[in-house]
C-alpha cells in the first residue's frame, strides 16, 4: 500500500510539474508573439488561465498534505501542556475539514451546473471548474488522515501521565 501511495504521489508531482512548465512556456510564447511579432495567439491567454487555476488548486492540495500552508503554530507551540496543544490541533483540523467539505460541495455544484464552453478553446467549463471538487476530495482524505493522527496522538498522551 505504501508503494502504491508513493507511486501516486510521484505521478501527482509529475502532473503538477508538467502543467507548471506548460504554463510558463505558453505565457512566454504569448509574450514573445505579442510584443516581438505584434500578433497574439488567441488561445494562449485562456489556456494559461485554465492551467494556472489547475496548478493553483493541485498545488494547494499537495501543500496541505505536506503541512506547508501558512499557520499560526507559534501560538499553539507556546502552550505548555502537550495534551492541550494536541486537542487544539485536532480541533483546528476538524474546522479545516468542514471548510474543505463546504468548498468541495459547492465546487461540485458549480462544476456540474456549468453548461457553457470556453470561448477560444471550446473546452467545457465543467472541466475547468472540476478541479475544485477534485482537489477538495483529495484534501478531505488528507484531512481525515490528519484527524486520525491527532486522535491517535491524543490517545497516546492520555495513556501516559503528563509531565510539567
Amino acid at each position: 500500500m505504501k508503494r502504491l501511495l508513493d507511486i501516486g504521489i510521484l505521478f501527482y508531482k509529475a502532473v503538477l510539474t508538467v502543467m507548471t512548465i506548460a504554463l510558463f512556456i505558453i505565457v512566454g510564447v504569448s509574450v514573445f508573439t505579442r510584443y516581438c511579432l505584434n500578433s497574439s495567439l488567441g488561445w494562449s491567454d485562456e489556456l494559461s488561465r485554465f492551467l494556472f487555476i489547475w496548478v493553483t488548486f493541485l498545488g494547494a492540495a499537495y501543500a496541505y498534505g505536506l503541512n506547508e500552508h501558512i499557520g499560526l503554530d507559534f501560538v499553539v507551540d507556546r502552550i505548555r501542556s502537550e495534551k492541550t496543544r494536541t486537542v487544539i490541533r485536532l480541533l483546528g483540523e476538524i474546522c479545516i475539514g468542514v471548510v474543505i467539505f463546504v468548498i468541495a460541495w459547492y465546487g461540485w455544484d458549480v462544476a456540474i451546473s456549468a453548461t457553457n464552453l470556453s470561448p477560444a478553446l471550446d473546452i467545457p467549463m465543467t472541466f475547468v471548474y472540476g478541479v475544485v471538487p477534485l482537489t477538495g476530495a483529495l484534501m478531505i482524505v488528507q484531512n481525515i488522515l490528519k484527524i486520525l493522527h491527532w486522535i491517535g496522538r491524543l490517545r497516546t498522551l492520555s495513556a501516559a501521565p503528563e509531565r510539567r
